[in-house]
């Protein structure tokens, strides 16, 4: 990978996926990354090992950053920050955290022509009755199980509704 001016952001990139995007994007010789996460009280801190990155930022400091006009030239963003627990009752926080964290930082992308690849899930489908096509016609009809999905489900929708999933990947 050829060595670029800007940053790659990774969002949850102390997580599992991320951090081990993280680990592939050192491997292909890139170190301009910018780690974006909660660490809080988990052990989760000990994924930063062996890692190489620009720096680190706390995902609220991230959010002020750019909100606050950010000077730091990025390339892309890669979003995999999300609360991924099925099992989370605290719907003001999955919308906070899954829908409304991700449009903010999309909305922010596209304004900036910033590459932004987002993850969406699985349990965005429901119980499978209507299939796991992803074609963007199929994606209304799906009816989440649990309020995850759901937040992940309303980003989808957001994104379709305004043909945004031509300027990402999702």
């Amino acid at each position: 990978m050829a060595e670029s001016k800007g940053l790659i952001v990774v969002t949850g990139g102390v997580g599992f996926i991320g951090n081990n995007l993280v680990r592939k994007l050192n491997d292909m010789g890139c170190d301009s990354i910018l780690v974006v996460d909660e660490l809080d009280r988990s052990e989760k801190w000990k994924n930063l090992d062996g890692i190489i990155m620009e720096d680190y930022l706390d995902k609220g400091d991230f959010m002020r950053h750019i909100q606050e006009g950010c000077s730091w030239p990025i390339n892309a963003v890669f979003h995999l920050g999300a609360c991924s627990s099925t099992t989370e009752t605290d719907s003001a926080y999955l919308m906070e955290n899954n829908y409304r964290y991700t449009r903010r930082l999309c909305e922010w992308c596209l304004e900036r022509g910033v590459r932004f690849i987002t993850a969406s899930s699985a349990a965005t489908y429901g119980d499978g009755s209507l299939g796991y096509s992803d074609k963007d016609d199929d994606t209304p009809a799906y009816s989440p199980l649990n309020m995850y999905g759901m937040s992940k489900h309303l980003f989808d929708l957001w994104a379709l509704s305004h043909g945004v999933y031509s300027r990402i990947v999702g």
